[in-house]
């Protein structure tokens, strides 16, 4: 096995994600500090962001298209836009930052 390089920026998204404050409401998602990010954890979270948000943005945008008199957009544009963002913005960052402390806190112990 060859061992996981520490980046510098690992730190500061390792740190932002030990923080139950930035978690808020999704804390439940948030693995121990050993465990793997995986795949459905980083599904589940950018789901439960992005939809709401997706969905408001698109109700806005509805009632400015409404005012303007153009075309409202189609409804789940932004939540699938926003959803599938969120994914790969935590895949890219925060997961592979928590899985490479991961990998070396099970080498540890």
């Amino acid at each position: 096995m060859t061992p996981s390089p520490v980046f510098p920026s690992d730190h500061v998204f390792t740190e932002f994600c030990d923080r139950d404050s930035n978690w808020g409401p999704l804390l439940f998602l948030r693995p121990a500090q050993q465990e793997r990010i995986g795949v459905a954890r980083t599904v589940a979270g950018a789901v439960l962001l992005g939809l709401p948000f997706g969905l408001l943005a698109t109700i806005l945008l509805t009632l400015c298209a409404r005012v303007l008199v153009r075309p409202a957009p189609a409804l789940m544009e932004f939540p699938l836009l926003l959803t599938s963002g969120y994914w790969l913005v935590a895949q890219l960052t925060l997961a592979r930052a928590w899985n490479r402390r991961a990998a070396r806190l099970a080498r540890w112990s």
